[in-house]
């Protein structure tokens, strides 16, 4: 490793370190690129991410598109391995798991932003139209 190389290197190591630093303090300054840069480190840990995770987002137009994009769509990015693809869709399972449980545990009417919320989530980046059926009845909450 040339003395170049090696810098780069601890560069690279101190902006992750100050990423995790914020993520740590509640996440809530991340922008997203940077969000996707350091869930990418995760899965790349020897590559600088920053480049990769700017190109997704515009890829798929915004973190809601790419979480939402299909596992193919996103394996055809240049630098997307089946670890790194993992990793976007282990995220987004994992959101909607919350969002749809949240839902689950209320009575629907009682929690109608957070069925908008989930739906919004579920659906709204898909680039093929889908149908969701909601039996509601006239009882009150």
């Amino acid at each position: 490793m040339t003395e170049k190389d090696e810098r780069a290197s601890q560069d690279g190591a101190g902006h992750r370190a100050r990423l995790r630093q914020r993520l740590a303090e509640g996440g809530d300054g991340l922008l997203d690129h940077e969000l996707i840069e350091y869930l990418l480190a995760l899965a790349i840990p020897r590559r600088d991410t920053k480049p990769l995770a700017r190109l997704l987002l515009r890829e798929f137009g915004g973190i809601g598109g790419l979480m939402a994009a299909d596992w193919q769509a996103i394996a055809r990015v240049p630098g997307m391995g089946d670890t790194s693809v993992a990793a976007i869709k282990i995220v987004q399972a994992t959101a909607l798991r919350m969002l749809r449980n949240d839902v689950a545990e209320r009575p629907v009417l009682g929690s109608w932003q957070a069925l908008l919320d989930y739906l919004r989530a579920d659906m709204a980046y898909l680039h093929v139209e889908r149908v969701r059926v909601l039996h509601l009845n006239s009882r009150t909450c």
